[in-house]
């Protein structure tokens, strides 16, 4: 009886637990409306759609009558079941046609609890067209925008099928051209139509065209076959195959011409728009000596592709070390031009304190739309970098206690220079033993912090632990092992750079800089030197400390005229 009542009062629990989420996913109901696409001509359609997930009433769609004529409308409700939640979506669909051309807006609507976003259209004029007659049953019209460019500049070509039969099967030819690299953009589009008087269904491709030499280029007609049914086709009783149709478009001709004069000797790049940016640093920046700043530089062009952007660079920087990354790379489509874009990050490691100044990188291109030449410039930074971070606190120089003496007149006295003589004996004797007390001092107070420190691994630890991490090819643990060494010497370097300052080999220094490429530069992590280990086998190499200034030869003889004897 108690253990049925317990699995109850469990089994209450968990009801408990699951009622606020379930109530939480309820009361989060959704609402969106979008077009099938975002621009078209004045004759054709748009479909728009609304979603939601809640119950709701059909949106009042009387409010678009201002701007466009009302088509057929469909809706539609689908359940997904994920996890064991179930969620209902409900869909409404509506044919518009524009009344007028420009920018039209899809207002807000209301949807059970929430509403949608206003969605843009762009309708341009109605296309004249002559090979459109009246009777034509089907038709393709090509354009191409523009017809007068530059060599590897890009032409956006648009393809239409029009058609008022009842297709059962057909193929419409990819536009192909010689000299040219023809690629397509995004999917299919099918949409409704009017042209001289007869209404269309309408088949819309879209290709970007960058020819490769100048000169005429032309684009060959393109081809459709197929079949058709219509209400009075004999044909059609047959298996319902349908009549065989065809037909063409009009080639067209473009007028290629080469690189101008005025575009320099760097990369060709004609561009509808070209922007170069960067991020990651920005003012007032701050930083420190031997820690790396991250710097990416993005290109950004409309009317080329990734390709055909140049591999982006920084110029040396006077007081830091550069260490680019590989490049990200990747094109997409928009509004009929292709958009490429490359990135690449740069690893800024400054070697000293002070002021750094990063430049601005600059690219040049040619505006096809000025039909001129442009430059894009980065912005330029200037970084506050603060000294590396001290590993231990510097012990201050003892010097000798100045001796400041009266030369005599000219006193030839013999019990004046005695004085003179003991008093310059008793300040050296003091000073001497100054000396050997806070030597030993020192010596007494390094010998009673010694069981202490055996708590710290021996050096030759640190040394295997350095070997091991280069043997398995870990940057990072080289690094940090390495650091942990020098220190266990006595060597004040919190970062390589500091390090690499402190040694007195060549061989050690190259090895160093060759590491930090290895931390910061393209693939960091993954390539070591191949002769790190072998530049430390013979352990750490300290550059001298510079000798101290004599200070006693800037002090007035004691004996004056003790040269002369």
């Amino acid at each position: 009886m108690t253990r049925r009542l317990f699995s109850s009062l469990a089994l209450l629990l968990v009801l408990c637990l699951l009622l606020p989420a379930t109530a939480f996913a309820a009361a989060a109901p959704t609402a969106r409306a979008w077009l099938d696409r975002d621009s078209m001509q004045l004759g054709e359609t748009v479909t728009l759609n609304i979603e939601t997930t809640e119950s709701a009433a059909e949106p009042d769609f009387s409010v678009l009558e201002t701007d466009f004529e009302l088509l057929n409308r469909s809706s539609s409700t689908s359940v997904s079941i994920v996890n064991g939640d179930a969620t209902s979506t409900r869909l409404w669909a509506i044919g518009l046609k524009p009344r007028r051309e420009g920018r039209l807006t899809i207002p807000e609507f209301p949807v059970g609890n929430g509403k949608t976003a206003a969605v843009q259209l762009e309708v341009g004029a109605a296309p004249v067209v002559a090979s459109a007659k009246p009777g034509d049953d089907l038709f393709i019209e090509v354009t191409a925008d523009p017809l007068n460019v530059f060599v590897q500049q890009q032409i956006r070509v648009t393809v239409k099928l029009f058609f008022a039969v009842n297709l059962t099967d057909g193929g419409l030819d990819e536009l192909a051209a010689g000299n040219a690299v023809v690629q397509k953009l995004g999917q299919d589009r099918a949409y409704d139509t009017e042209r001289s008087g007869r209404r269309y269904r309408v088949l819309e491709r879209r290709y970007a065209v960058t020819a490769e030499k100048s000169g005429l280029l032309e684009l060959p007609a393109v081809q459709f076959r197929g079949r058709a049914l219509s209400g009075n086709d004999p044909n059609a009783m047959f298996f319902g195959r349908g009549r065989a149709v065809s037909t063409r478009s009009d080639a067209i001709s473009i007028d290629v011409r080469p690189r101008p004069a005025e575009a320099g000797n760097g990369p060709w790049l004609p561009a509808q728009s070209l922007e170069l940016r960067a991020e990651g640093i920005t003012e007032p920046a701050s930083g420190r000596v031997g820690e790396p700043l991250t710097l990416t530089l993005t290109v950004v062009a409309q009317g080329l592709g990734f390709e055909q952007l140049p591999e982006l660079e920084l110029p040396a920087i006077d007081g830091a070390d550069v260490y680019p990354d590989k490049s990200v790379t990747r094109s997409r489509e928009s509004g009929g031009w292709i958009v490429g874009e490359r990135s690449r990050k740069f690893a800024i490691v400054p070697k000293r304190p002070g002021s750094l100044r990063i430049p601005g990188a600059s690219l040049g291109w040619w505006n096809t739309t000025d039909n001129q030449a442009a430059t894009a410039q980065s912005p330029s930074f200037t970084v506050d970098v603060a000294p590396a971070a001290a590993a231990s606190a510097e012990v201050p120089a003892v010097s000798a206690p100045a001796v400041v003496t009266a030369a005599p007149a000219a006193a030839a006295d013999g019990a004046q220079t005695v004085f003179w003589r003991n008093l310059a004996l008793s300040s050296f004797a003091l000073w001497l033993a100054s000396a050997l007390l806070l030597f030993w001092y020192t010596f007494w107070r390094r010998r009673g912090a010694r069981p202490i420190a055996a708590a710290v691994p021996a050096p030759a630890g640190q040394r295997r632990d350095f070997d091991q991490a280069v043997s398995r090819g870990d940057a990072h643990a080289a690094a940090r092992t390495l650091l942990a060494w020098a220190r266990r010497e006595g060597f004040a370097a919190v970062n390589l750079g500091e390090l690499a300052r402190q040694l007195d080999s060549a061989a050690q220094q190259r090895a160093i800089d060759q590491l930090q490429a290895a931390l910061y530069a393209a693939g960091a992590g993954a390539v070591l030197p191949a002769d790190l280990a072998a530049a430390f086998r013979d352990g750490l190499h300290r550059r001298a400390a510079p000798a101290a200034a004599n200070e006693d030869s800037v002090l007035a003889p004691l004996w004056p005229g003790a040269e002369r004897h």
